[in-house]
């Protein structure tokens, strides 16, 4: 395997890993070309830098996709950030402070996109009513 080859597939994991599984093969299916740049470069290449682990570089996706108001992107970063470490709260506060950096209508727009997630995420599972042991 090439240097080539196994950094493309270094990004595909880490875009698996952090975006969920079939997001890459979506990528694909609407852009090959763009599917290879975006694993080897956006994440085999910039994810993978050391000095900012996961974590942060979720929080920093979240504000900079909500910025741009990229709102399908917006919603892979929000579960990528949840399966980060980042809390639904830290999300929030992460769309709360775009406002006063991208203006009010980035902000809104970004809340609208997160929170169904954010709800789902913090949905007790099926069959836990939340009541606790009896």
């Amino acid at each position: 395997m090439s240097d080539g080859d196994d950094r493309l597939k270094r990004g595909r994991e880490l875009a698996r890993r952090h975006l969920g599984d079939g997001t890459v093969e979506r990528w694909r299916d609407i852009s090959p070309d763009l599917e290879e740049l975006t694993s080897a470069f956006a994440f085999a290449d910039l994810w993978s830098r050391p000095g900012l682990g996961r974590r942060d570089r979720s929080i920093v996706a979240l504000a900079v996709t909500a910025t741009l108001r990229a709102g399908p992107q917006l919603g892979w970063h929000v579960r990528g950030a949840l399966g980060a470490g980042v809390t639904s709260e830290e999300v929030r506060e992460v769309l709360i402070a775009v406002s006063g950096l991208a203006g009010f209508p980035a902000a809104w727009s970004a809340l609208e996109v997160a929170e169904p997630i954010l709800a789902e995420h913090e949905e007790p599972p099926a069959g836990d009513a939340g009541g606790g042991a009896a």
